[in-house]
């Protein structure tokens, strides 16, 4: 018996409580607009633009040889030391049985740092071997392997960005491989950064951004706010829906040729299931 009293007090409860909060006939309950951010249509720079990985290397790289068979008796750099063309590397023990040399010197072929030293001392040499590895780091080209469908897009005058930590540096295409690879299908081009930063250095690897195209001063639009080609305007806090002609799609923004005008409102987030001729709430980007 107290099941049901207490059952038919709650329908009782909730019964009033729609009664209380429906609405009265003919009042109208106001619906608060979706809240969309927008912006202007303006003119920008628009690129196209492949990411990359570069390779530094030295410019200049030369290794000291030794010119007899000999032992290695004494080693005078170490590995980073910066030395001078003909400053003395190490010294050789020429061996020649029954015949006396005098110790020979070791000198370095061209001014630069101490890349790696390759022998030790105590160790036995053969002519024209290498035992001393000399860089120019003042002088270096990074080197880069392209796809080969993009080989006609690259062309000499296009501009290029090195990016390595927080630095950005420009850099210019110095050669460009005249084949594809059979085996890699990649090309080669060598570029000369033409700034600077301390951070290049030989041995790494850096990021490079190649612009295949570039547009300046075109009407653009951010890449979000454009899907199959059609743009949601705002025009007195209404939603337009239009059909747009797109241009050149760069990493951030596409270039618009035709269907809309500097300076109009479009929809850059917030815009899903919005239709022609609904209300909207707007914040500028």
């Amino acid at each position: 018996m107290k099941k049901w009293i207490i059952t038919a007090v709650a329908v009782i409860a909730v019964g009033a409580a729609i009664v209380i909060f429906l609405p009265k006939r003919g009042e109208v309950i106001e619906v608060t607009p979706p809240l969309v951010e927008v912006a202007r249509v303006q003119t920008h720079t628009v690129s196209r633009s492949i990411d990359l990985i570069g390779y530094v290397a030295p410019m200049r790289q030369t290794a000291a040889v030794s010119r007899a068979y000999g032992k290695v008796t004494e080693i005078k750099v170490a590995e980073g030391s910066r030395v001078y063309k003909d400053q003395v590397l190490l010294t050789l023990q020429p061996e020649e049985v029954g015949l006396t040399f005098k110790p020979q010197p070791i000198k370095a072929p061209i001014s630069g740092v101490v890349a790696e030293v390759m022998v030790k001392e105590g160790e036995p040499v053969a002519p024209a071997t290498p035992v001393v590895t000399i860089i120019d780091p003042s002088q270096i080209e990074v080197k880069v392997a392209i796809a080969g469908e993009y080989y006609n897009d690259v062309e000499a005058t296009d501009k290029v960005f090195l990016m390595v930590n927080s630095d950005t540096v420009q850099a210019r295409i110095r050669s460009k491989a005249p084949v594809v690879s059979p085996t890699t299908r990649t090309f080669a081009i060598t570029l000369t950064p033409t700034t600077s930063s301390p951070h290049l250095v030989s041995g790494l690897s850096v990021t490079v951004r190649l612009i295949l195209e570039e547009k300046d001063d075109v009407l653009a639009v951010p890449n979000v706010a454009l899907q199959d080609s059609k743009l949601l305007l705002v025009n007195r806090d209404t939603i337009e829906q239009r059909k747009v002609l797109p241009g050149l799609k760069g990493v951030e923004l596409t270039e618009i040729l035709d269907g809309v005008e500097e300076g109009e409102l479009i929809v850059t987030f917030g815009g899903q299931n919005l239709v022609t001729g609904q209300q909207v709430r707007t914040v500028l980007r």
